[in-house]
């Protein structure tokens, strides 16, 4: 027998992959349903919801799977996920760089401590509602190139991919809510999309941090430009990021000017103009390849250095803990602390974090 745990969130792509389950002919229930000595034959499934620092269950997700008439259970993971996802967010303010919670939280929480939890109760594999595709022990980007997130996977190892099943990734965003309605799943007609960063109840992401770093990394300091020279004051580092251009409060005949990057010891900001954002070398650091060997280089690839940002053709070079990821043209706006993600076709390889 073999039993899947579906990680519910409450909204339309998780319910959708539940009553997949359900129709390939998973029955309600698993391991923990019967004693060892009498399993049921067959295939199995139950659904599970994460609690996390900073935020509610979703009433949804219950409300689902009462629906579709699977157990369902609420895994508290507050405490792990605070210590892997939440402070490693504002760590990597307190370094002046911008970072990638979901990435880390993959797998370290939803294909770690959550998977480890779904074992428990007698779970062989979870399924997600992830626009991604496993072929074997590799990852592919899904079909659906609006809502791949193939590129918030990339720290993945081939072990959690071996337990792991992506049950939208070979179908688009509109067939996922054709089902939904086909089964009758009104209540989410009208959910919006989850948006942002989950834990983050405030509206403005600075609002938390606020909160959460000492005031210090909130004074103004000075703008500079890319030679040193004094241009104006800004109101506070965690309100900027590379390439941004509103909020500088600074001008000129030249032209707009946009954030280059910043100098936390010295609480400055520097700024530049839109040519001054655009490169065609990238450095990485911890960088994770899925195989869990690093790939012989150079080779040709192509890279990825936001979700759904274009894969650019690149040369990839590893040299010792780093590496060196030359484009084909120059790129705009990288932004140190956020992933950059290594592509072989649809395959991904793996990545690393900007610096």
């Amino acid at each position: 027998m073999k039993a899947v745990a579906i990680a519910m969130s409450g909204g339309v792509d998780s319910s959708v992959v539940a009553a997949t389950m359900l129709e390939k002919g998973y029955k309600q229930g698993g391991r923990q349903a019967s004693p060892k000595t009498n399993l049921p034959e067959g295939l199995h499934c139950f659904g599970v919801h994460m609690k996390v620092w900073g935020k509610e269950p979703d009433p949804h997700a219950e409300e689902i799977a009462k629906k579709l008439g699977i157990p369902f259970y609420i895994i508290d993971l507050e405490k792990e996920f605070k210590k892997e996802v939440v402070d490693y967010y504002i760590d990597s303010y307190l370094k002046g760089e911008t970072p990638n919670p979901c990435i880390f939280c993959n797998p370290r929480i939803k294909f770690g401590k959550l998977l480890e939890e779904c074992k428990k109760l007698g779970a062989d594999f979870i399924a997600t509602g992830h626009y991604a595709r496993i072929k074997g022990e590799q990852l592919h980007a899904g079909i659906d190139e609006k809502k791949d997130q193939s590129y918030f996977l990339y720290r993945l190892s081939k072990k959690q991919l071996s337990q792991t099943l992506f049950p939208l990734g070979d179908q688009e965003k509109t067939k996922t809510k054709k089902i939904a309605r086909k089964l009758g799943l009104k209540i989410l007609e009208n959910k919006d999309e989850s948006q942002g960063i989950c834990f983050i109840k405030e509206k403005l992401h600075t609002d938390f941090l606020r909160q959460n770093l000492p005031e210090k990394y909130f004074k103004e300091g000075l703008i500079v430009d890319l030679e040193g020279n004094k241009l104006g004051r800004h109101k506070g580092l965690p309100h900027y990021t590379c390439g941004q251009r509103k909020g500088i409060r600074i001008g000129g005949p030249d032209g707009p000017y946009y954030v280059i990057g910043m100098d936390p010891e010295k609480n400055l900001l520097i700024v530049g103009k839109d040519e001054d954002l655009w490169r065609k070398e990238v450095f990485a650091r911890d960088l994770h390849f899925i195989s869990g060997e690093k790939p012989k280089t150079p080779q040709e690839i192509h890279a990825r250095i936001r979700h759904l940002g274009k894969l650019e053709p690149a040369t990839l070079e590893i040299k010792g803990s780093r590496a060196k990821i030359t484009f084909s043209e120059p790129v705009r706006a990288f932004t140190t602390g956020q992933s950059i993600v290594f592509y072989k076709g649809t395959q991904v390889l793996g990545g690393g974090v900007m610096q």
